[in-house]
């Protein structure tokens, strides 16, 4: 899989910001295990679809979603009811 993968990103070229040296089955683990977090399957689910034996998922989930949340904490602010406190 990770032959027929890296031909693919090979044939494709650079224009995904990645080489593909950087693919394997490891990051389909990653990325499928995100894709079921972001549809709200339920973490247990996933940890048992993925034959994940501990919370490394965490450690997957966290890599993965850190450029999706940048803009987390700006949202909550602009969009709570906050006061300052002087």
């Amino acid at each position: 899989i990770t032959a027929a993968l890296r031909t693919s990103a090979t044939a494709i070229g650079n224009t995904l910001g990645f080489v593909p040296r950087d693919i394997s089955t490891r990051s389909m683990r990653a990325g499928g295990t995100m894709a079921l977090l972001l549809s709200n399957v339920d973490p247990d689910h996933i940890k048992l679809l993925g034959r994940w034996r501990s919370d490394a998922i965490m450690c997957y989930l966290h890599i993965t979603a850190r450029p999706l949340m940048q803009h987390f904490a700006t949202a909550m602010v602009a969009n709570g009811k906050y006061a300052q406190i002087p």
